[in-house]
């Protein structure tokens, strides 16, 4: 099997797992549609607060509820 061949095995392995997820509730997800200047300045928190989006969304919103 090729590199190529088994890069596209593992992507169409990750994306039925992660359906799977989405399925059965472990997974969520959502899109934010916005302003340009706006989601400009969300892109800037989540910069700011570092790590992936997930991780940064996150822990803005504990520091939000926190206080």
């Amino acid at each position: 099997m090729s590199n190529e061949e088994a890069k596209k095995r593992y992507a169409k392995t990750a994306t039925r797992i992660n359906q799977a997820k989405l399925d059965n509730g472990v997974y969520k997800q959502f899109a934010v549609k916005g302003r340009a200047e706006d989601i400009n300045i969300i892109l800037a928190a989540i910069e700011k607060a570092g790590g992936s989006k997930t991780q940064a969304l996150l822990k803005i919103c504990r520091e939000w509820l926190d206080s």
